[in-house]
């Protein structure tokens, strides 16, 4: 009796252990879930996809002229990451409202209420204070750009000056913030900013224009909302089919300019050979552009932005990689 009692008790505390042990699992599961979804809402807040096109312009004008030592541009392009993704958030914060109206931002981590909008805030600037220290610590060079950078990035969206809403100047704005900025922060890596303005300009000209009518087409995407809640952007102002015709027209002419640049002498016509190569990929982004056209509604709006992005990427690799090519094999 006694034997048997005592391999009952030692049964029992074997269950107690193994049922401590696997509460002890599941609450380290539970832990690391909650640790991964935290961290997807930050990946998601910072809006990676939305700024693949400024990641473009830094990394032409890192290349465009020279190229840069790699490990300096490894460090610089991180902290080029940091500070758009700050901006970004940024814009999340002071358009929260906004977007809990739109049909297509509502989920958004911010305008959701998954991330706090103090706490946006908080990651926002600690993204900005890491970003600028290492700017300092690589390449101190940068640092007024960075700023300036900043800068434009906050009056984007942060009031007094909110020059979202002032119209003509909110595109403008754009351009230059996704555009001419990262372009200039490129060609400061490979430390040819001042010498050949003129070259610097004509590549950085389609950049601006591109960003702009990006912008646009955004906005056109917002018009609801925006109308709705008094955001007065240039689509408010003179209506989506306007804007829609503007930001085509200036799709136009910065897929046209390399050809007015090779006619003036001003690039070499063995170059026209990859952008005829990349034309089939601008088809089906013209073809969901022609739908915002005959219709300037979100959900039109959205198709064609996915549709950008999809062969989008595809295009810099390849425009990329092309001029990359052609600086290695110059040296």
């Amino acid at each position: 009796m006694c034997s048997e009692s005592s391999l009952e008790v030692s049964k029992q505390k074997d269950f107690k252990c193994y049922s401590l042990t696997i509460v002890r699992g599941l609450v380290k599961a539970f832990q690391t879930l909650c640790w991964i979804w935290t961290l997807v809402q930050y990946l998601k807040v910072a809006r990676v996809e939305s700024w693949l096109g400024w990641i473009f312009s830094f990394g032409f004008g890192s290349i465009f002229l020279s190229l840069p030592p790699f490990e300096r541009f490894l460090a610089i392009l991180f902290a080029f990451s940091l500070a758009t993704a700050s901006i970004f958030i940024l814009n999340q914060y002071f358009d929260r409202k906004e977007d809990r109206e739109n049909a297509f931002k509502f989920n958004m981590p911010v305008a959701s209420g998954r991330i706090a909008p103090r706490t946006a805030l908080i990651f926002s600037f600690l993204l900005i204070f890491f970003c600028l220290v290492l700017i300092v610590l690589v390449y101190i060079n940068l640092l007024s750009l960075f700023l300036i950078y900043l800068v434009f990035g906050t009056a984007y969206s942060a009031p007094p000056l909110r020059l979202k809403s002032v119209p003509v100047v909110d595109f403008v704005v754009s351009g230059i913030g996704a555009g001419f900025m990262p372009f200039l922060m490129g060609l400061e890596l490979t430390d040819k900013l001042s010498p050949d303005i003129l070259s610097i300009m004509l590549g950085v000209v389609p950049l601006i224009l591109l960003h702009c009518g990006g912008h646009i087409i955004q906005a056109v995407g917002d018009y609801e909302v925006d109308r709705k809640m008094g955001v007065h952007t240039f689509v408010v102002r003179y209506g989506r089919r306007n804007a829609s015709i503007l930001a085509g027209s200036m799709f136009l002419l910065a897929g046209f300019l390399p050809f007015i640049y090779s006619v003036f002498g001003l690039l070499s016509y063995t170059h026209l050979l990859m952008f005829f190569a990349l034309f089939p990929l601008s088809i089906p982004i013209i073809k969901r552009y022609t739908d915002v056209l005959k219709e300037p509604s979100t959900k039109n709006v959205v198709n064609m932005q996915k549709t950008a992005t999809k062969y989008g990427i595809i295009g810099i690799t390849v425009m990329l990689g092309y001029t990359l090519l052609l600086k290695m094999t110059s040296f």
